[in-house]
C-alpha cells in the first residue's frame, strides 16, 4: 500500500483538519493512505460459517459459562 508524507505548517491545514492551537505554527508531518474496504462483515462472517457448516467448533465445550470466564480471566 502507497503512503505519501508531507510537511506542513499548522496554519496551512487548520482549514481541513482538527488540531491543537500549539501546532498552529508548527510543521507538522502529515502521512496519508488509502482505506483497504473492509466489506460487511455480517457477509463475511456468513461466508465462513457456509463455507464451514459441518464443523462445530463448540462442540467440545460442556460449560459455557465456565469457559468464558476462563477466556475472560486470559485477558
Amino acid at each position: 500500500m502507497e503512503t505519501y508524507t508531507v510537511i506542513k505548517k499548522g496554519k496551512s491545514v487548520q482549514h481541513c483538519l482538527k488540531i491543537p492551537p500549539e501546532f498552529i505554527n508548527k510543521d507538522l508531518e502529515i502521512t496519508i493512505k488509502p482505506i483497504r474496504p473492509r466489506g460487511k462483515i455480517r457477509e463475511k462472517i456468513e461466508n465462513i460459517l457456509k463455507k464451514h457448516e459441518n464443523t462445530k467448533p463448540f462442540k467440545s465445550i460442556s460449560d459455557p459459562v465456565k469457559w468464558q470466564k476462563e477466556t475472560r480471566s486470559d485477558w
